[in-house]
């Protein structure tokens, strides 16, 4: 199962599998890609578009969907706070509890996101996180401004591939 994301200006298109792998890369409007800045934000908003997709169908395949939405809705229009999930009580006598029964409240460990990567010809370095999201898009803006849309495409998939080869 595939998903696709566009940006906002049409300009770039990104697709997923349902393992946050990119496997396609489109540049639909070239012009609006020309600056490193525009081009970044396109590939991010495409990336996030194609991951809402993928993350929308998990939630259909558990049929979890319509709650999630009917409360993303509820949340959007006012009609209910936002809400964040508990914190556990950190006072000392709960913790000297929690340490009594061997039950202590340790925070997970956050894994570190794979070194940036660049892509063969050296012009675009793309961060992605340790769990698949785009962190930082770096491209040169001379190579940017006079490449072919192949060779963006072409750039994009062997940095972004090369992160999640080894997942």
């Amino acid at each position: 199962m595939t998903f696709s994301g566009t940006d906002r200006n049409r300009s770039l298109s990104i697709t997923l599998d349902q393992d946050r792998r990119v496997i396609d890369v489109r540049v639909l409007e070239q012009d609006q890609l020309r600056n490193p800045v525009a081009f970044g934000d396109a590939l991010q908003e495409a990336f996030a578009v194609a991951d809402g997709e993928r993350i929308l169908a998990a939630l259909e395949a558990h049929g979890d969907a319509e709650d999630y939405l009917a409360r993303a809705e509820a949340t959007f229009t006012g009609q209910s706070p936002a809400q964040a999930p508990p914190r556990p009580d950190m006072s000392r006598g709960a913790s000297a509890a929690r340490r009594a029964a061997g039950t202590g409240v340790a925070l997970a460990a956050r894994p570190e996101p794979p070194p940036p990567l660049t892509s063969e010809n050296g012009y675009l370095t793309i961060q992605r996180g340790a769990d698949g999201r785009l962190m930082r898009v770096e491209a040169d803006a001379e190579w940017l401004s006079g490449a072919r849309p192949q060779h963006l495409q072409q750039a994009v998939l062997q940095a972004i591939r090369l992160g999640t080869e080894n997942r």
